[in-house]
């Protein structure tokens, strides 16, 4: 998955979208206010993405990476963090982030890791409404002010992965739930919440995951891959059996196993 994608599944809204801006330039905003635009340091443009949860919310790591030069409680992008990634080929800008970043330099980040706080940290202390924003560059480091302020890349073409789980399997069948149970975008439950499926649903799955010590299963919603956890997992009692002995939060039937474990 891309990881616009990966930080939509951790529950935040993208609220400014190179791709989008009226010009049909990708990255061609010009963003004015009162005649004043903010854009004009970088010739009008703006190569990343602005994204929002909540304010102080957490700012996880869409990649792993080694977090390096342009970090910064006080940098160009008010608390800035940059991650880089070398098998990637690329370097990631968290920016506006509130001042006690939680990295340093030359540490080690995991996807998921928490790299700084939501926030509206800025260089000239301009007022502006907290959010992330988020910036793709060919990876190595950028020493002119001015490039590494204003380049950047499409990140939409850059898989990162992001879907962790404990284990899974290929199989698929039937589910009727004898209970509402929340869907998310992939089988956590930290992952970002797209409604409730109701009592005396009945779906059919595709893959079955054990996390974070539930079942959980892969399902279609509107054309969209989501999950939904269907039962307690407990020590030494199989799918099968947690089933029959009624530990799910429905019935499974027609279930296929040819497919086997993933590997």
């Amino acid at each position: 998955m891309n990881p616009i994608e990966y930080l939509k599944r951790q529950g935040f809204r993208v609220t400014s979208d190179p791709a989008k801006y009226d010009g049909g330039v990708w990255g061609k905003r010009d963003y004015t206010v009162d005649g004043y635009n903010y854009d004009t340091y970088c010739g009008g443009y703006h190569r990343a993405y602005d994204l929002a949860k909540a304010h102080l919310a957490p700012v996880p790591a869409v990649c792993n990476g080694e977090v390096v030069a342009g970090t910064s409680r006080y940098g160009n992008f008010g608390g800035t963090v940059v991650v880089a990634n070398k098998a990637l080929g690329i370097q990631v800008i968290y920016g506006h982030l509130a001042r006690n970043l939680k990295v340093r330099v030359g540490q080690s980040v995991k996807q998921g890791d928490t790299v700084g706080l939501q926030s509206y940290t800025n260089y000239d202390n301009v007022r502006m409404a907290s959010h992330l924003h988020i910036q793709f560059q060919k990876y190595g480091y950028i020493p002119n002010e001015r490039a590494f302020v204003c380049s950047g890349i499409n990140p939409l073409q850059i898989d990162v992965g992001g879907e962790s789980y404990d284990d899974a399997w290929l199989w698929h069948g039937q589910f009727k739930t004898d209970s509402r149970i929340r869907i998310r975008h992939h089988p956590s439950a930290h992952s970002a919440s797209d409604g409730i499926l109701p009592k005396g649903a009945n779906v059919r799955f595709d893959k079955l995951f054990v996390n974070e010590g539930l079942w959980w299963i892969r399902i279609m919603i509107k054309k969209e891959l989501k999950c939904i956890a269907i039962g307690k997992r407990r020590t030494g009692i199989n799918f099968r059996m947690a089933d029959q002995t009624g530990d799910l939060w429905g019935r499974v039937s027609n279930l296929d196993t040819s497919r086997g474990k993933e590997k």
